[in-house]
């Protein structure tokens, strides 16, 4: 059998053309193939030479992932941050071509928006001092020289201590005025720095030199820390743009002597050292991150001041005290607990004050929680697990009642009705179909929905009798379940009247339509009899 493969397989499957005057045989194939195995592992050990980084990921055959693992003929490719994103700028500006909006935006950490470019100033003289930015929110005034114009997105040189600095120009004019008078500096102080000039290109070459330098400080200042056993964290390092200065921003929980460290780093990276103790939420706002919002932290985009939050504001808003939900980036309680914080205290100025008990003549009512917003709070017998809505306003009488020793019946009485979420979805798809009758009708008046609230006052003759509220407490599901139907009704009628008026030829309108489109009549048909 295996010889007659053989012959089989030694038959060519074509019929083989007059002018070719040979056929590769199966040990040619064989060969060829042999030689072309060994010119791609050739390939692959010349690319490993080339690119020892590719060795460094490659994991064992085993362990292969044919979806997850890439190409070794392809050279891996290190992913390295852009050091200039912490600046404002995506890539290395070129001198004298203003950095622009959009990138400086994308990439900045407390930006302002500069909403008086477009308004005139009231004097002819510009203001003569611009704020500059460094480092992630690292921001500064400075003061221009007679004859120097510059606009937002400029780079350019400032003087430093010592030495210049490189940054970008991030707010001009009046709003910059009023940005010195928040942080409380006086314009015509003379401790204000100056600035220079626009930076050459020996000035940002220089500047981009000493930004991909900072990684490797920072990650040697670490290890510099860890050998002398100092309790601090170093969280970032800014080396100035004449590569004359660094400063070294660290955090720690109490204080620190590292005057042997600043002795130890200036020999090690030969420039000036200057260190500053920042908090743990300033440390945040300036490595910045993603908040369990989903949107960036607000102490790296916007938030500039630090209030001190509390528990008892949580507790004001009525929020459980889980410390893992309360707790942000840098481990302290979320700054956006104060933010609505004003409006929680405001709201609880009209509810009773929460935690009494209130007694009725049934037993003793235990207070569970509030909903401010609805104006509801809930209480439950002593003993029991079901929760009964109280409005606040009952919730008041009943203390008071019970200040004069009197105690009502049962706390049945006082309960509401919780719509649920199925009739919040109907409540609102009816406002919806009553805003668009309206909308659809000419002159949009509101006449619809003021008769369709008059028909829905006015009485029924066969639903007088019997029909109190005392009598239909039983019935509230029902009678509200005949309400809705019945105005659905009335909506869907109206709906067809306007559209059959507008489909109407203009003329004299019948008399049905005007009494019906009359309110004189609709609201008194016994003055219209007579």
């Amino acid at each position: 059998m295996e010889e007659n493969k053989d012959k089989e397989l030694e038959k060519p499957a074509v019929p083989i053309p007059d002018d070719v005057e040979e056929v590769a045989s199966k040990e040619d194939i064989e060969a060829f193939m042999r030689e072309r195995r060994k010119a791609r592992e050739d390939k692959k050990h010349t690319v490993e030479r080339e690119n020892p980084e590719v060795e460094e990921y490659r994991s064992e055959e085993s362990a292969l992932d044919p979806y997850m693992e890439p190409d070794p003929e392809i050279p891996w490719v290190k992913y390295e941050e852009p050091v200039f994103l912490s600046r404002g700028c995506n890539r290395c500006p070129k001198p004298y071509i203003p950095v622009s909006s959009i990138e400086r935006q994308s990439c900045s950490k407390v930006t302002c928006t500069n909403w008086l470019s477009g308004i005139r100033q009231p004097t002819e003289r510009p203001f003569d001092c611009v704020e500059v930015r460094f480092k992630n929110n690292h921001k500064d005034f400075y003061r221009l020289p007679d004859g120097l114009e510059v606009t937002e997105g400029d780079i350019v040189a400032v003087e430093g201590q010592p030495g210049h600095d490189v940054g970008i120009v991030c707010l001009t004019g009046e709003l910059c005025r009023l940005q010195m008078r928040k942080h409380r500096i006086n314009p015509e102080s003379e401790s204000i720095r100056k600035l220079f000039r626009r930076a050459k290109d020996t000035d940002i070459e220089r500047w981009a030199s000493s930004l991909l330098e900072e990684r490797k400080t920072l990650i040697r200042t670490r290890q510099i820390v860890t050998d002398m056993g100092l309790d601090m964290k170093v969280n970032d390092v800014e080396i100035q743009g004449d590569h004359s200065k660094a400063i070294f921003y660290y955090t720690a929980d109490e204080r620190v002597d590292f005057r042997e460290l600043i002795k130890v780093l200036a020999e090690e990276f030969h420039v000036r050292i200057e260190m500053k103790q920042i908090g743990v939420r300033q440390e945040a706002g300036k490595v910045g991150g993603l908040g369990t919002c989903g949107r960036e932290l607000c102490c790296s985009t916007w938030l500039t001041t630090f209030k001190s939050v509390t528990t008892s504001a949580a507790k004001t808003q009525q929020i459980m005290p889980n410390p893992q939900k309360l707790a942000g980036q840098c481990g302290k309680l979320k700054c956006c607990l104060n933010f609505e914080y004003e409006v929680y205290a405001d709201a609880l100025k009209k509810f009773p004050p929460a935690g009494h008990a209130i007694r009725f003549q049934k037993g003793l009512a235990l207070y569970k929680k509030t909903d401010v917003f609805r104006g509801i709070m809930w209480y439950a017998y002593e003993g029991e697990n079901e929760l009964i809505a109280l409005p606040a306003e009952k919730v008041k009488e009943i203390m008071e009642m019970n200040r004069n020793q009197q105690y009502p019946e049962k706390m049945e009485d006082y309960q509401v009705e919780l719509m649920s979420t199925s009739g919040l979805a109907q409540e609102s798809t009816d406002e919806e179909v009553e805003r668009e009758i309206l909308r659809l009708a000419e002159g949009g008046n509101g006449v619809v929905g003021e008769n369709a609230d008059r028909q829905e006052r006015r009485p029924q003759g066969g639903d007088r009798k019997g029909r109190g509220p005392r009598e239909q407490q039983g019935d509230r599901g029902e009678r509200r379940d005949r309400d809705n139907r019945a105005r659905e009704e009335r909506h869907n009628t109206n709906k067809i009247r306007q559209q059959s008026q507008q489909n109407k030829p203009e003329g004299k309108p019948r008399r049905e339509d005007r009494d019906h489109n009359s309110p004189r009549r609709s609201g008194n048909n016994n003055r219209d009899r007579r």
